[in-house]
């Protein structure tokens, strides 16, 4: 890759109509993401007939825009209302609605714009930086190996579940469970639909998200009454925005640490963003000095998800337009778009399309900026919903969310399917369960089964024998006894200590 192609890359930014896909792309992406049920998934998916009549590069900008910014907007809902705008944002609300409810609204939104904004446009260098590497490595990974970095993310279900360890493993197994129901893939045989039509396709995303988290949440809210921030507290607007964005910059470590993993998952093809948020989230604790403080309100539990989710962006749109193969569910619609204008993704896309595949990797970077220039100066007028009275909130949050689900297929049995997942929500936040690995179980249990059955007829029961696969045997391992043998070591050693 030479100065004179990334000249003629930039030169597609001096279009006027280049520009404009760029910001209305930023602009519906954060729309899609702060509604919940609505993401980017639905707002690519509305847009594909229209590529047909714009240019490619016009097309292509556009959706890269869209996909670069849902998780901005995610955030929004996940930290204020404690419910995921996004899969990718379940992670974030652990710690950003604790923050919330203390008064720290702004400046947990503060730490994810500016964690999200940093971790999208570093990782778009390293992006450009790899792309002669990118197709011997993505070769080298096999389906044998992403079973076992599946495995991996499901292990994070222990971590979440820690201090009541028991209750998120049931939860997470629940969670794999519903991710059952529908046609087993590779058989066809129908599994958990008790003859019910509607559930042979598999549970649908929307109404299970938002039954879970958002009408236990507005239900409790309006029957406790008062607002979501706790009584007495005083929310910090313009300076716990600030504060927030300086915790990324005190932690930028962490943020670093986070945002590499979050690219390196980006680019294998097939895990998703949920996988590396959870993935990050759990490294911060592990390696925090304060573990104990997560899921309390701790501006690290932000910081670490935040980094990756816009990480992964990147290193799913280099995978996508270098293999074919997309790197994450959006990127699926995204593959569609590039063949509906008349490219062919692949390695060709990295010779003959070289300018226009550097052009939508500087686009991911400039949406980044231009979300986080739109969110940052607003982000302690949101945060001031946690004062808007339960009263209203509640009913208003509560029609959304009916609305979402019933947009995102345009089925009434969704509206049906989403009180029944309220219904079960509100029992498990009765009762301690745990609505996070419930939800992380449900996502990666497909992906688990899917990777595990093509590498068991590709290479037969002994498919782990490779150097990657055990590597990722031995760190899923690792996670989930570092914890147990540190505190066994730490009693320990208070028990020789005088």
């Amino acid at each position: 890759m030479g100065i004179e192609t990334f000249v003629h890359a930039l030169q597609y930014f001096q279009d006027p109509a280049f520009l404009l896909a760029i910001i209305s792309g930023a602009i519906v992406g954060l729309i899609f993401g702060i509604i919940p049920g609505v993401s980017s998934i639905l707002a690519l998916s509305l847009f594909l007939p229209f590529a047909f009549v714009l240019k490619p590069d016009i097309a292509l900008a556009f959706m890269v825009a869209v996909t670069a910014v849902t998780y901005f907007g995610g955030s929004v809902t996940a930290i204020l209302l404690n419910v995921p705008g996004t899969e990718a944002s379940a992670a974030t609300l652990l710690d950003g609605y604790a923050m919330a409810q203390k008064g720290e609204g702004g400046r947990a939104l503060g730490a994810s714009f500016v964690s999200s904004a940093l971790g999208g446009i570093v990782t778009v260098f390293m992006a450009l930086a790899m792309i002669p590497l990118i197709l011997p490595m993505i070769y080298a990974i096999t389906t044998g190996d992403m079973v076992f970095l599946v495995l991996l993310g499901i292990s994070f279900i222990a971590l979440i579940g820690r201090g009541a360890m028991l209750k998120g493993l049931i939860s997470g197994g629940l969670g794999i469970l519903f991710s059952l129901v529908g046609f087993q893939w590779s058989t066809g045989v129908a599994r958990f639909t008790f003859d019910i039509p509607v559930l042979y396709e598999g549970i649908p995303m929307a109404p299970f998200v938002l039954g879970l988290f958002a009408l236990p949440e507005m239900i409790v809210l309006a029957t406790k009454g008062g607002s979501i921030v706790q009584e007495g507290v005083t929310v910090k607007g313009l300076q716990g925005v600030v504060e927030g964005g300086k915790d990324v910059f005190r932690h930028w470590w962490l943020w670093l640490r986070c945002s590499v993993f979050g690219y390196i998952i980006g680019i294998i093809p097939g895990i998703g963003t949920m996988a590396s948020t959870f993935l990050c989230y759990a490294h911060a604790k592990q390696t925090s000095k304060h573990p104990e403080n997560f899921g309390q309100g701790t501006v690290e539990g932000v910081i670490a998800p935040e980094s990756a989710n816009n990480a992964t962006c990147s290193g799913a749109v280099l995978t996508t337009l270098a293999l074919g193969i997309p790197g994450s569910a959006p990127m699926v619609l995204f593959l569609g778009g590039v063949t509906m204008v008349g490219l062919t993704p692949g390695p060709s896309m990295l010779t003959e399309h070289l300018d226009l595949s550097i052009s939508l990797l500087l686009t991911v970077l400039a949406a980044n900026i231009l979300a986080f220039i739109i969110c940052f100066p607003i982000a302690q007028h949101l945060a001031k919903i946690g004062l808007v009275p339960a009263r209203i909130l509640a009913p208003l949050i509560i029609v959304l969310a009916l609305i979402g689900a019933f947009a995102a297929r345009e089925q009434f049995i969704d509206i049906l399917m989403t009180l029944v997942f309220g219904a079960l929500g509100l029992a498990m936040r009765r009762w301690n369960y745990n609505r996070v690995a419930l939800l992380l179980g449900y996502v990666l249990g497909v992906l688990f089964e899917r990777n595990l059955f093509v590498a068991l007829s590709l290479s037969g029961p002994l498919f782990f024998l490779r150097p990657l696969s055990l590597s990722l045997i031995f760190i899923t391992i690792a996670v989930l006894v570092y914890e147990p043998v540190k505190n066994a070591l730490a009693r320990r050693r208070g028990i020789r200590m005088p």
